[in-house]
């Protein structure tokens, strides 16, 4: 070892050098543990290593929302829907790296929000494909998008539907595969039966029985000429309530098909012939009713009503000032009604509640929703003068404005008013004109240190940022903190501190207009 303290200076640089240069994780490995991965802003987005179950692997965790899936495409099948998805996602956005799966989910109700009860099937490539999925009616879909953590696209695709699937139709029935233990009671309906589907060869000899057809199932448009020969009815299988209006015409009965003991006696009604058979006539009286009392359908001159054996009742008031039907309520004291109004060229729609009385002020009051002229409002009201009281919801082409007692919210054109005595946030408050955040700096002793950070997508046309040191020793160690270069995608930390000792400092940019 040399004497002279210069040699030995040289040698040290030297050596730590070599060692600065040399790779950090060369023999490096994790015993029984893992490695964070965090963003740029201090998000957790992976785990590598040993995980919490004792596995190992790769964990993805709170990743970036995927991209919206395109609208599929719905074709009607046997028993259900085909789902068909085109791999691609809106705008145009390529498949991030991190996809999992494109969820399908299906609904009766147009444009509803996907739920874990609606989910019917999902996409596992992000190639797209065609899924079936099972349906006994018509359904709306929409499509989600998840990544790896889990986590779902900002909002569904676009609803898709109603489609429902496909009907039975003659093609598809194999000649006389239809037999009587082949058909469920009540299982034909009209709905089940494709127009001109049934003819001769598809019904086997006595397989139309009264069990098999629901009421008003057989129509005429469903039948063909001269399907209906005497082999294929059972004996007392026609009866009034399975045929339709007008569903027995000449052309759809095989000469001496139908015999008497085919017809239940009394099937034959006024309303099962063709209409020429009473043209001409006309039924005259002051009220037609179809019973004398319990339920009930009533017709007078001023106007129709139908009365429940509970004694409620719908009916219809055409010489009202202002026509309205209305649904009463059991004992008839109050009454929910819809009604027409505004001059003679207007057609404004009020759906209104029954009235109530509020325990507070006594008053009476009803719900109502109204549709105007150019104009919607949803609104508590006076039974008497039809007084505004309480919330109300009112919409037009140029604003929607939502009140409350002492409050209110407008919506303008590219401007949200709030308005009221007290505005509180029930939780954390976010806005795209807002980031925040935390840096760590290791500053020169008695030297400015920066550290930039970019990257950023903060809204607004001007921005301003404040920063704070998280220290113990403000004006003894830390002498000093600043911004410089605030923009919509961040701002460079300035930091003077009398030693080396790291420091975090707190961040925050706001942008405005």
């Amino acid at each position: 070892m040399p004497s002279d303290i210069g040699t030995r200076l040289a040698r040290l640089e030297k050596l730590l050098r070599t060692a600065i240069r040399s790779p950090k994780l060369a023999n490096a490995s994790l015993e029984n543990g893992a490695v964070d991965v965090y963003d740029e802003n201090g998000s957790l987005r992976a785990v590598i290593g040993q995980q919490a179950d004792g596995t190992s692997g790769i964990v993805h965790v709170n990743g970036p929302p995927p991209p919206i899936p395109t609208a599929p495409t719905l074709t009607p099948v046997l028993g259900g829907v085909a789902v068909t998805w085109d791999g691609l996602f809106m705008d145009a956005d390529v498949t991030p790296l991190d996809f999992s799966r494109v969820e399908v989910h299906a609904s009766a109700t147009d444009g509803f929000e996907p739920a874990q009860e609606t989910q019917v099937s999902t996409f596992e490539s992000p190639r797209g494909g065609t899924v079936p999925i099972p349906a006994e009616a018509p359904v709306h879909v929409r499509l989600l998008a998840r990544n790896l953590s889990g986590t779902a696209s900002a909002q569904p695709s676009g609803t898709v539907g109603p489609v429902g699937p496909a009907a039975v139709v003659a093609q598809d029935v194999l000649d006389g595969i239809i037999t009587e233990t082949k058909i469920a009671q009540q299982a034909i309906t009209e709905a089940k039966i494709a127009l001109g589907a049934v003819t001769e060869t598809k019904v086997a000899a006595g397989a139309v029985t009264t069990d098999k057809l629901t009421a008003l199932s057989v129509t005429a448009e469903k039948i063909a000429t001269l399907a209906v020969t005497t082999d294929k009815l059972a004996a007392l299988s026609v009866t009034a309530d399975q045929l339709a209006a007008n569903s027995v015409t000449a052309a759809k009965i095989r000469a001496g098909a139908v015999e008497a003991t085919h017809i239940k006696t009394g099937s034959i009604t006024a309303e099962k012939l063709d209409a020429n058979a009473i043209n001409g006539k006309t039924i005259t009286g002051a009220t037609i009713q179809t019973a004398a009392d319990g339920p009930r359908l009533v017709l007078s001159a001023s106007r129709l009503r139908a009365i429940g054996s509970n004694g409620s009742s719908i009916g219809m008031e055409p010489n009202a000032a202002y026509p309205y039907i209305y649904w009463s309520s059991v004992d008839g004291t109050n009454q929910a009604f819809v009604n027409v109004s505004g001059s003679t060229s207007d057609a404004n729609i009020g759906i209104n509640s029954g009235s109530f009385t509020d325990p507070d002020s006594g008053g009476t009051y009803r719900w109502r929703t109204f549709f105007g002229n150019d104009f919607f409002a949803a609104e508590r009201i006076t039974v008497k003068g039809a007084e505004a009281v309480g919330g109300r919801l009112f919409l037009n082409k140029n604003v929607a404005q939502l009140q409350g007692n002492g409050g209110s919210l407008t919506l303008t054109d590219k401007t949200a008013t709030v308005s009221a005595p007290a505005i509180r946030a029930a939780g954390v408050l976010r806005a795209d004109n807002i980031s925040i955040g935390t840096s760590t700096i290791t500053p020169v002793p008695n030297k400015p240190t920066s550290v930039t950070l970019t990257g950023g997508n903060i809204k607004g046309a001007n921005h301003r940022a404040f920063v704070t040191p998280v220290t113990s020793a403000p004006g003894d160690k830390v002498l000093g903190v600043g911004v410089t270069g605030v923009s919509a995608s961040g701002l460079t930390i300035w930091l003077y501190r009398t030693n080396n000792t790291k420091t975090l400092v707190n961040w925050m940019i706001m942008g405005e207009d």
